[in-house]
């Protein structure tokens, strides 16, 4: 039996919590790594996902003189396809100048090309004039049929926008005689005016025009509306 006053024997109850003290101490330092706690709503796969980006600024700035540059050229093109397909912006001069090819036939009837007709008619000269006093612009004036048949039309095209209810106005025509048919503005015969259609966009206008008495307006619109799709 170990004697309690015996200062080599060592006590009990030291020995018992110097030993459980150690067994403590050691199961606390192994545990460490494994119940570290981690900040509230990471997982463990976060730290994977932890991969240093650039801002989205940052990237911008690198790239940005290639990205104006080509911007640039971007919008320079859009400007120059409105002018030249639709008419529209500073640069709808481009249109006015694009030429103007009149269909073989229009109407089932075809093109007058005989020079001595065309001279007749004066066809060619009223396209030079035409053309000249609205700016240079490019104009066609052609006729479909034959000069002595039951059935020829005249028709005048022009590069660019035309205001059609002033000229209609202006040729003396009266409301009574001014018709609405689909996208046509026509003028019923009258006195010295011929039966006559406009039709118009902000690239290209168009009059048809009979040359023949007791044609209406529901004859002629068609042409004009033929005519429009065919030159624009």
């Amino acid at each position: 039996m170990s004697d309690p006053t015996n200062p080599a024997d060592p006590k009990p109850t030291e020995k018992a919590v110097t030993t459980a003290d150690a067994g403590a101490d050691t199961a606390e330092l192994a545990a460490v790594p494994a119940t570290a706690e981690k900040p509230a709503g990471e997982t463990p796969g976060d730290k994977k996902t932890e991969q240093p980006k650039k801002k989205w600024w940052r990237r911008i700035k690198v790239r940005g003189p290639w990205v104006t540059v080509v911007a640039a050229l971007v919008i320079l093109l859009a400007l120059a396809l409105l002018g030249y397909i639709w008419g529209l912006g500073p640069l709808n001069r481009l249109n006015t100048e694009r030429g103007i090819t009149p269909p073989a036939k229009l109407a089932g009837l075809d093109r007058i090309t005989d020079a001595n007709i065309r001279n007749q008619l004066q066809l060619d000269q009223t396209r030079q004039a035409l053309s000249r006093i609205n700016n240079g612009k490019q104009a066609t004036v052609e006729a479909y049929g034959t000069i002595d048949g039951n059935r020829m039309f005249v028709i005048i095209a022009l590069r660019g926008k035309v205001d059609i209810d002033k000229t209609v106005a202006d040729s003396g025509a009266t409301a009574d005689n001014i018709k609405k048919i689909g996208s046509s503005t026509c003028v019923e015969s009258s006195g010295n005016l011929p039966t006559q259609c406009y039709r118009g966009s902000n690239t290209l206008t168009v009059i048809a025009q009979s040359a023949n008495e007791g044609v209406n307006v529901d004859q002629v619109e068609p042409v004009a509306e033929e005519a429009f799709k065919a030159m624009r």
